[in-house]
């Protein structure tokens, strides 16, 4: 199972202070891996949920609203892990002319988000992965799409392991043991990958439980200060 990070290593890997962490989770602007809304465990953190941030911080430097970012990310988080995943396993080629700028087009890995409409809850975001020429044809294949964005993966995961490295954290939790590079995810062929793909499902049921069992000692609470001020 994958190491749990403390809220003090998770709020400095994000950027951020451990007194913040409530505030962004209540404002709806900290982001977490796997579609969730808060981790399984109290004060702990999956390494994954540093990457989404991540995430939600290149979608906001290309215009979108942190909370909004934030939706996208939990929203389609099969993708962007999809994405994540091919980034880590897949070799990929960047070329550059003699002044140094990319040359196009390169075998990188994308995230693209495009904007299809507004629903009754909010704005409606379909999101790819993959080559650019990839994502681009699947977000056209869903229908009409507009204001789209790509985001290149590997620039977020270069983002995240720098972030790990300089904190001397890469080793302890995200290379792990007697490994030589350091990956988040397992690619379809590895054999550790159903064991990871059943860890992820095992984690979400528990976080999801969780804030299931939160809202309902909420609402117990609430009904038992709405009898006493009756009795009162």
């Amino acid at each position: 199972m994958a190491k749990l990070l403390n809220r003090n290593q998770f709020a400095t890997l994000i950027g951020s202070t451990y007194g913040n962490i409530d505030n962004l989770t209540r404002a709806e602007q900290l982001a977490f891996a796997f579609g969730l809304t808060a981790p399984a465990v109290m004060g702990w953190y999956h390494p994954c949920d540093v990457a989404a941030n991540a995430l939600a911080d290149a979608l906001v430097e290309r215009g979108f609203a942190r909370e909004t970012a934030v939706r996208i990310v939990r929203e389609h988080h099969e993708t962007w892990l999809h994405a994540l995943t091919r980034a880590e396993w897949e070799m990929h080629i960047v070329a550059f002319n003699t002044r140094g700028e990319k040359i196009e087009p390169t075998r990188e890995i994308y995230f693209a988000v495009a904007h299809v409409g507004r629903g009754k809850k909010g704005e409606i975001f379909r999101a790819a992965a993959g080559l650019p020429d990839e994502a681009l044809e699947e977000l056209r294949a869903g229908g009409v799409a507009k204001d789209m964005v790509f985001i290149n993966v590997h620039d977020v995961l270069d983002a995240v392991l720098d972030a790990f490295y300089e904190n001397d954290l890469l080793e302890k939790f995200v290379m792990g043991p007697g490994a030589n590079v350091p990956v988040f995810t397992r690619h379809p062929r590895h054999p550790e990958f159903q064991a990871w793909r059943e860890e992820i499902a095992r984690y979400r049921q528990q976080s999801i439980d969780r804030v299931k069992t939160r809202e309902r000692v909420r609402q117990a609470v609430t009904k038992l200060e709405r009898t006493s001020k009756l009795t009162a």
